[in-house]
């Protein structure tokens, strides 16, 4: 065969062979791919945000009085109910599911309820239950209507211990005496943290198995801050 009949053969194969069909579109194709993933990331996002917004709207800690003791906490599209033991320490009673619409009386709809079986195993079942309506002032949850009971709103801890009568020269003794923080001034800063619900943990409790001690609570808003 003559060389430059060689040489010729070569290029064509070159040239057939060193770029797959399509490749230029490739780019394209890939770039509309990843802006596709990208948009279906933010409306996820956006969702995610309207979700927390929505249940946000009545996320706090309710409290009836100082005979009764009776809490209501609601987080996160979790509702629960806890029972002052004495008046250093408390425990989660219930806890339910809760849509995120108030149904047409005004009320927070319970839809599934957990609880300890004869067993102590945990247990869920399905539940309507509507028992509790927000107490709204400019737009803000400032308190609960349930059972024919009115619990107010509390900011921190710190208020909530005031409300109760307890001292709390007693609560930042127990802390000091119970962990390793002894700073009067890191204790106050703890007491009057408005996410307390959040860092103290108090939601993560086992129901009905684990005594609250409030030093216990302080302590883990300390850590999570």
């Amino acid at each position: 065969m003559k060389p430059y009949l060689v040489i010729n053969l070569f290029l064509l194969t070159l040239f057939a062979c060193g770029s797959p069909q399509g490749a230029e579109e490739n780019p394209k194709v890939t770039a509309k791919a990843a802006i596709s993933a990208d948009d279906k990331v933010q409306d996820n996002t956006s969702q995610a945000k309207a979700t927390a917004t929505k249940h946000q709207r009545w996320d706090g800690f309710y409290f009836y009085n100082i005979g009764m003791g009776s809490i209501i906490v609601i987080q996160d599209g979790k509702y629960y109910n806890f029972e002052r033991k004495d008046f250093r320490s408390f425990y989660k009673d219930f806890e339910y599911d809760i849509a995120f619409k108030l149904n047409e009386e005004g009320y927070i709809p319970i839809i599934r309820q957990y609880y300890l079986d004869r067993k102590d195993q945990l247990t869920s079942k399905e539940k309507v239950l509507f028992d509790t309506q927000p107490i709204e002032e400019d737009g803000k949850t400032i308190g609960l209507k349930c059972r024919g009971y009115k619990y107010q709103h509390i900011p921190d801890f710190g208020a909530y211990i005031q409300a109760i009568s307890v001292h709390k020269a007693d609560v930042i003794k127990d802390i000091k005496e119970n962990s390793s923080y002894q700073d009067d001034a890191l204790i106050e800063t703890a007491l009057k943290d408005p996410a307390f619900v959040e860092k103290s943990k108090m939601t993560e409790a086992p129901l009905r198995k684990e005594t609250l001690p409030f030093w216990q609570l302080v302590v883990n808003i300390i850590e999570a801050t």
